[in-house]
């Protein structure tokens, strides 16, 4: 959830800086996003853990892998937009690092779970089976979700991988919306 205020923010910047040029805003761009559908993909390939969490929890491996690769390939097909690619790949490459070192599970943290009163270890796990809270501790436990979000509907847990890819998300929206693009540079082969 806290992604799509991401997406809001990049949408407002966008606004605002065609505003200040006294264009419209870019929509015919967003035909220039290469492979859309795979964000989207990614994101479905985690439902299992929130739904299915007892069968998702044999295999996290399959599902997380699923989904970073959906989120990489992605990366790759649009990194002409270098700026929000960067912020994005570092972000996506935190989180992975973090999940996998830590058996295909996000660690949150004992004090961000504390914001939240009647929020238990087996809450978060019945929650999401890819997460747990790692009071024993954890690998790379700083990278882990240890942010709490204390926003009503929207709380939760983020971690410095979710702000970068956050930034990321924004940066690339504005620069769909105002048509700032870094566009490939063409090769002229000769005869």
């Amino acid at each position: 959830m806290v992604l799509f205020l991401f997406v809001l923010a990049g949408i407002l910047i966008a606004v605002a800086v065609n505003y200040s040029r006294g264009v419209k805003m870019q929509y015919g761009n967003i035909a220039s996003i290469r492979g859309l559908w795979l964000p989207v993909a990614g994101l479905l390939a985690e439902l299992p853990f929130s739904y299915f969490p007892a069968f998702a929890a044999k295999v996290p491996w399959l599902f997380t892998g699923l989904s970073y690769l959906c989120i990489i390939i992605f990366l790759i097909l649009n990194r002409n937009r270098r700026p929000a690619v960067a912020l994005a790949g570092a972000g996506t490459l935190c989180n992975l690092l973090v999940i996998v070192c830590n058996h295909f599970r996000m660690p949150v943290s004992v004090q961000a779970l504390a914001m939240y009163p009647g929020m238990t270890a087996e809450a978060v796990y019945a929650r999401k089976a890819n997460y747990f809270i790692a009071s024993g501790g954890a690998r790379l436990y700083f990278l882990g979700d240890i942010i709490p979000i204390p926003i009503p509907h929207i709380g939760g847990f983020i971690s410095v991988g979710d702000i970068l890819l956050g930034l990321g998300i924004a940066c690339f929206v504005a620069l769909v919306l105002t048509g700032t693009i870094d566009r490939p540079r063409r090769r002229f082969h000769s005869h």
